[in-house]
């Protein structure tokens, strides 16, 4: 018995750090893309371009830069003579990784992280705090 709780906690210490280490990089996509856009006629940027004006490291040049999580961001460009284009990024738990990480979301309307534990995240799912 306390071996499992022993190997319990180990898990849930392994998963806590992955939510970090997915979120510390759910923040520098969303800084990327807010100098992405200034630079970019109100532009933003896929994963590559990203990379590739050199805001993000190499790491971010697939869809899973994180160890245990797949990164999925959608561009919408910007529409002739209108307002610029818009984005959105979820974060989740690869499927085949282990059990318990949480869903992120960021978009491009606000610099705040959503978070769901059991489901892909969306703008109205509580903000991280």
């Amino acid at each position: 018995m306390a071996c499992q709780e022993y190997t319990a906690g180990l898990q849930k210490g392994v998963t806590s750090a992955d939510d970090t280490a997915a979120l510390a990089a759910l923040k520098a996509i969303g800084v990327a893309e807010r100098s992405y856009n200034m630079t970019n006629a109100g532009e933003y940027g896929t994963l590559q371009q990203l990379t590739q004006a050199n805001l993000l490291d190499k790491r971010f040049t697939s869809n899973r830069p994180v160890k245990d999580y797949v990164f999925t961001l959608n561009v919408l460009a910007k529409a002739p003579g209108g307002a610029d284009g818009s984005y959105t990024c979820n974060v989740d738990p690869d499927p085949s990784g282990p059990p318990g990480g949480k869903h992120f979301y960021l978009d491009s309307t606000s610099t705040d992280i959503h978070v769901n534990a059991s489901q892909a995240a969306t703008a109205a799912d509580p903000t991280l705090q």
